[in-house]
Formats: structure tokens, C-alpha cells, sequence
């Protein structure tokens, strides 16, 4: 008699794409809703579908407010609650552009318009005026025509913005560094910061220099505040001519006038590493922000500093405290000023509160991963995107107690008594029952001794339906930074659960340079690429193999992608033990890579300098040096328009590949940059790993 089928699957990519994916919350000053983007695939039109939806606290009800064509994104409420600023897209010919709608729904109307589009909508505390940012163009060779009409999607052409002298021609002249971040040309473009009068219309450019207001890197969610009483912007900005290898992103403080600039922008940064996310404290009388202490260095851990208005003076908070907060928010709290902040920590992201003025750090949430938060006035209750490897994000409402200390030492952390350090926590979503079909087993902690034997930490995965008497394959992922981490979290671009659906058990390790273990383990792989990172590598494979006897050693596979393909091309260059590799935008030639990649600080702290200066440090660590050791199967994946790591590391490894007859195949991406987000490519990409995987692993 026929076998019946199995109901038991793992994952599959169809399951991950059907997921609605939040973002963006915003709670009404009443504190009853929140409005908020839900991401979801099209797969008809080959597209990811934004439209904006509020979220009753109290009943979870969610109703759709843009309904309508387009996509819409980034909604805030306007400080007196009645209206919804939000990003879109709905008039075709406009492109993305500010919008309003009341707060309870209705008709929305666009309140900008013209080249340039318009991003990240904030309200004045005035309710009538908000700040966004537009990108223009600053060109001395480019005048806009004053009796025609710019096209207000798709602007004059690169031939004008260049002043060519024929307007047919596609050519480019570039004069300084920077000239394309990430995946595209800035084409003389800058980003600057405008004011809007949601009444009339009115728009002023606050900072109309030859700079980026906001930073185009390195900056956080949202890099510009208004004070409290409305009189005063503050603002990041690099003010550093060669931005391309400077991390100087500095806060600046200019005062307004009704709709103008009512002086110069002063800097209040007393550093030349990074600064970002300035706020306001309650009564105004003082800046809060985040701040770097190492120049060039974009992983650096974030302290919180303190500007005071009157007196000019600045205080450091979180000195010793060995994590690093990624976004906070300012407690009104008649007793005692607080901060909640989030920061990573073993893996999770974990909620704090610092409390003022004594510097006082408590841990609000343990051995749950909050991507991010935000407070709900008039409550003691902050709204949370809460997710793991077997559940996409959700809204929950927490409502912390008065938490505990938190540990920072090496190593596993203290489990508390109460469950999520004594917090109340209340789910409000169910986006994840979209994943029911699956079957998918939780990320189990794991923890082995390193280089130098330092603790090393890592999560397991086992596939649906498994079996502990058989053997199964190893996949480990190798994630990218290297100043990064894996985390109890549902991926959308590197599911582990997918690579577990296949039949596999799926390693994610946090080596040296990964975040949330302390700053020390984070700069260790500064200088040292091949070295202590590799070694943890190494041994936590060993470890994994040794103490799970499910494993089969003969069929291990790694893959990653930025650092992590890196990293598997160094595996290339110095072990056999791998049946098969994956290496997706990895660097091949550490000396090339440097003058090519986009942002040249990274390389001159990694390796100290450029190779002109510091060539030794690059061969160092450089896998094309090792290509006559090539002999595992690779599968390189790379993205034409990845300028972050250049197109030409990734031919370059795969015709290492190929002369050294090592069997290999390059899977190219042109119109693809560090990331694959388009769907139809995604759904190729994920395709042809498993199908390699598959293939070396005997699956």
C-alpha cells in the first residue's frame, strides 16, 4: 500500500511572503490608538504593498485607512490629535509626497508637492507646521528653468544636473567621495530639511547648504526634533567636506521664527564620532542624544549625552554601562525624569529604563526580542514590535514593573524570577497566524568557549518533524557587519526556518564583532577578519558536532552574505570541511574592496588606514591570497548595483572558482543592490540556495 504523505512541513518561502509585517507605530496623545504601516506581497504585481491601518489599544480592532490606490507609509499623529500626516504615493505624477487625513479617517489631501518627493513627516508641537526631509539638487552647474515645469517624479536629467554639453548624453562628472551610497548615484543630490505650513501650504528649506540633513548613513530613525515649545529644530548633520571617510555626524541646534530660521545653526557635539537621535527634554531646557566616542569607527557603543540649553555644559550618562542603546524616549514622570531606550543584549533586543539624574540603569523586559517601541501617553505602558524565529513581529503592550539589574558580564545572563523581568505583557495581533501551515521549532540557546576561550553564544534550530535517532545536516549561517548579530527573530531575508524547512538544522553563531555582548567582544574583530572571528567559528561548529549526536559531520554547509560572505570566502582559502558554500556579496579583495566601497571610513578603522598606508594589514586578511587552497562547491550570489561591495568581488571569487575547476555557479542580480528586495527576486534567491544546499548536502 502507497506511504501517506506527512502534514509536517517546515517553512517554505510561500508562508514567510503571506505575512503582514508592521511598522512605523504612532500612538494618538489620548493614548487609545495607534496608527502604523502594514507591509504585504503582491505577488501579481511583483511588489511589496504599503497602506496605513490604526490599531485599537484597548479593543485590537484594526481598521484600514488608505484603502485607495498606492502605497502609504510613515503615518504620525499631529500633537493635538486630530489629524495624520503620512507618505504617498497615490498621485501617480507627484510620486511620494506628504498627505493629511483626519485622525478618525476620511479624506486625505497632498500637502506637497514638486521634485524631490518628501519623507519622514514631523509634527510641530504647534499642530500646524512639520518638518520632512526632500532630496535636492545642489549643482553649480544647474539653474531650474523659470518659465517651464520641472517633472515632479523624475526631474531634470543627469546631462542638465552636469551641465553636458549635450542633454542626449548619459555621462557623469564626479569631484568628490560618496558619489553613490549603497545602490544608487547621488547624481548632486543632497537631502535637506523643509518646513511645511499644513494651512497654507508654505515651504521653507531650513538648510539650504551643500550637505545632508538628515546624514544618508549612520544616522538613526529619525534624526531632527522640535523643542517643546515649537521656537527651536535640532538636527543631524556631517559637516565634514569628505563625508565618504568621516563618521562626524554632529547635532545642531537653530532657532525659528514662525515658518523661518531665526539665526545660525550652532553644534552642540563635543566629539568628531557620530551623534544622532537628538531630543528634547520635557521642559525644553535640555538636548538628549546619542553619541560615539571613536571617529570612524560606525559600531562604536552609544552613550547618552546631555546638553543644557542654558548653561552650555554637557554630561555623559551610560558610561560603564556595557550596552548599546539603538532609540529613546523621554519619560513625563512627575517624580523623577526617566529614559526608556532598547539595546541589544545576548541576542534580543531588551528594554531599559535610565533614571535621572543619578544615572541608575533597569532592565524591563529579559528573554523576549522587542525590535522596537514606542510609549503610549497618559500610561505607564510602552507599544512594542515584539518577534522570534517562529513568530513575525506583533504589537504587544507592555506595562514594565520596576524591573531588575541587568548583567553585562560575559556569558549566559541570570534568569530572573519573574518571567520578561516582572513586566505585563498583552498581545494585540495576530499577523503570525498566517504561519500556521508551518511547523517550526523555537531557537534553542547554546553557549561554548571561543578564542581564548571567551563565552560564545548561538542559536539551533531543528527542522519540522525531527527525529534525534537520525542524522541530519548542519547549515550555518554566517551573518554580515561584521559589527552585527543574530537575533531570536523572524527574518525576512535570511529565515533560518526556511533553511530548516529543507531538512536541515540550521547553526546562527555570534562570533567576535557581533553586537550585545559587550563592547570588547564587538572591537575584536576590528584588525582581525580572519583570526578570533574564525576561530569562534570554528569551534562552535566543533562544539555543535560534538555534543549533538543528531549531526552529521560529513554534511556541513555555511552560508552568509556582507561579512558573512567574506567569511565563507576565507573558509574557502582555509578548511575543507564543508561540503558546500554560499557566499552572497562577499569581499574577495580586501585591497580592491577599499577603493571601490562607498563609504572608505569602515575600511581605514578595520584595517587602520588604506592600503597605500597599510597594505600588510589588507594581505592579512585578504581571501584572494588563498585562492590556490579553493576546493569546497560555492554557490556567489551578487548585486549589480551593490556598491557597498562591488560587483567586481563577486566575479572575482567565482573566477577564482572556476580557474581553480572548483565547481561553482554565480548567481547575478542587475537591478539588485546589497540587499534582494524584490520579491520575484527574492523568491529566485532563497530557490537557489536551498536547491544548492540541497543538491552538496544530499537532501
Amino acid at each position: 500500500m502507497p506511504r501517506k504523505s506527512s502534514t509536517i512541513r517546515g517553512l517554505r518561502f510561500e508562508d514567510m511572503m503571506a505575512v503582514e509585517r508592521p511598522s512605523d507605530p504612532s500612538v494618538s496623545p489620548d493614548g487609545r490608538y495607534a496608527v502604523f504601516t502594514s507591509a504585504t506581497h503582491d505577488p501579481t504585481e511583483n511588489k511589496v504593498h504599503r497602506t496605513i491601518k490604526r490599531l485599537c489599544l484597548g479593543t485590537r480592532e484594526i481598521v484600514e485607512l488608505t484603502p485607495g490606490p498606492g502605497n502609504h507609509r510613515n503615518p504620525v499623529y499631529s500633537p493635538d490629535g486630530h489629524h495624520i500626516a503620512f507618505v504617498s504615493d497615490r498621485d501617480e505624477e507627484e510620486g511620494a509626497q506628504i498627505w493629511v487625513m483626519p485622525a478618525d479617517g476620511g479624506e486625505a489631501r497632498r500637502l506637497t508637492s514638486g521634485y524631490g518627493g518628501a519623507e519622514g513627516p514631523l509634527w510641530a508641537p504647534d499642530s500646524r507646521r512639520i518638518a520632512f526631509k526632500r532630496r535636492v539638487i545642489v549643482s553649480p552647474d544647474y539653474t531650474p528653468p523659470k518659465n517651464a515645469s520641472v517633472d515632479p517624479k523624475n526631474g531634470p536629467s543627469t546631462a542638465q544636473i552636469y551641465g553636458l554639453a549635450n542633454e542626449k548624453s548619459s555621462a557623469r562628472l564626479i569631484d568628490d567621495l560618496l558619489f553613490r551610497p549603497w545602490d544608487h548615484w547621488r547624481d548632486r543630490h543632497r537631502n535637506h530639511l523643509f518646513l511645511l505650513d499644513s494651512t497654507t501650504g508654505r515651504l521653507v528649506d531650513l538648510t539650504p547648504w551643500d550637505a545632508d540633513v538628515p546624514p544618508i548613513s549612520l544616522g538613526s530613525g529619525q534624526d531632527y526634533a522640535f523643542s517643546p515649545d515649537g521656537k527651536e529644530i535640532a538636527f543631524v548633520m556631517n559637516p565634514d567636506e569628505v563625508v565618504a571617510r568621516s563618521t562626524n555626524l554632529s547635532v545642531f541646534l537653530m532657532p525659528l521664527r514662525g515658518m523661518r530660521p531665526g539665526g545660525d545653526a550652532v553644534c552642540i557635539s563635543t566629539g568628531e564620532a557620530a551623534d544622532t537621535h537628538p531630543r528634547y527634554s520635557i521642559d525644553g531646557t535640555r538636548v538628549l542624544y546619542l553619541a560615539m566616542g571613536t571617529p570612524e569607527f560606525e559600531a562604536d557603543r552609544h552613550r547618552l549625552k546631555e546638553y543644557d540649553r542654558r548653561t552650555g555644559e554637557t554630561r555623559v550618562y551610560l558610561e560603564k554601562f556595557d550596552r548599546s542603546p539603538d532609540a529613546f524616549e523621554i519619560v513625563d514622570d512627575d517624580e523623577k525624569e526617566c529614559l526608556v531606550f532598547v539595546a541589544q543584549d545576548r541576542g534580543r533586543c531588551s528594554l531599559y529604563r535610565l533614571e535621572m539624574p543619578d544615572g541608575k540603569v533597569f532592565q524591563l523586559t529579559h528573554g523576549t526580542n522587542n525590535a522596537s517601541f514606542t510609549l503610549v501617553p497618559e500610561t505607564d505602558m510602552a507599544l512594542v514590535i515584539r518577534e522570534r524565529t517562529t513568530r513575525s513581529p506583533e504589537f504587544y503592550v507592555v506595562a514594565s514593573g520596576h524591573g531588575i539589574r541587568p548583567s553585562t558580564r560575559p556569558g549566559p545572563a541570570p534568569t530572573p524570577k519573574l518571567p520578561d523581568a516582572g513586566a505585563s505583557v498583552r498581545r494585540l495581533t495576530h499577523f503570525s497566524n498566517a504561519l500556521s501551515g508551518a511547523t517550526m521549532n523555537e531557537a534553542e540557546e547554546f553557549w561554548f568557549p571561543g578564542a581564548g576561550n571567551t563565552p560564545v553564544h548561538g542559536f539551533l534550530i531543528k527542522p519540522a518533524g525531527f527525529d534525534p535517532r537520525r542524522k541530519y545536516p548542519l547549515v550555518q549561517l554566517i551573518h554580515g557587519g561584521p559589527q552585527s548579530a543574530f537575533m531570536d527573530a523572524f527574518h525576512f531575508r535570511w529565515n533560518p526556518q526556511v533553511f530548516a524547512g529543507i531538512g536541515a538544522v540550521v547553526a546562527m553563531i555570534n562570533p567576535r564583532g557581533s553586537t550585545g555582548y559587550g563592547q570588547r567582544f564587538t572591537e575584536q574583530i576590528s584588525g582581525d577578519w580572519g583570526g578570533r572571528c574564525y576561530t569562534d567559528l570554528m569551534r562552535g561548529v566543533d562544539y555543535l558536532l560534538a555534543t549533538h549526536r543528531f549531526l552529521d559531520p560529513n554534511r556541513v554547509a555555511a552560508a552568509g552574505a556582507s561579512f558573512g560572505g567574506y567569511m565563507v570566502n576565507w573558509i574557502l582559502g582555509h578548511t575543507d570541511r564543508y561540503k558546500c558554500l554560499v557566499c552572497h556579496d562577499g569581499v574577495f579583495n580586501s585591497e580592491n574592496m577599499a577603493y571601490t566601497t562607498d563609504e572608505l571610513w569602515f575600511d581605514e578603522h578595520e584595517h587602520g588606514g588604506l592600503p597605500h598606508t597599510h597594505r600588510q594589514a589588507y594581505a592579512k586578511s585578504s581571501p584572494h591570497l588563498h585562492v590556490a587552497n579553493f576546493k569546497t562547491p560555492t554557490l556567489v550570489i551578487h548585486g549589480e548595483l551593490d556598491y557597498r561591495c562591488p560587483i567586481s568581488e563577486g566575479i572575482g571569487v567565482f573566477t577564482a572558482l572556476q580557474t581553480m575547476g572548483v565547481p561553482s555557479r554565480l548567481l547575478h542580480f542587475p537591478d539588485e543592490g546589497h540587499w534582494i528586495l524584490k520579491p520575484a527576486n527574492a523568491q529566485v534567491w532563497y530557490d537557489e540556495i536551498l536547491r544548492w544546499l540541497k543538491t552538496h548536502l544530499g537532501l
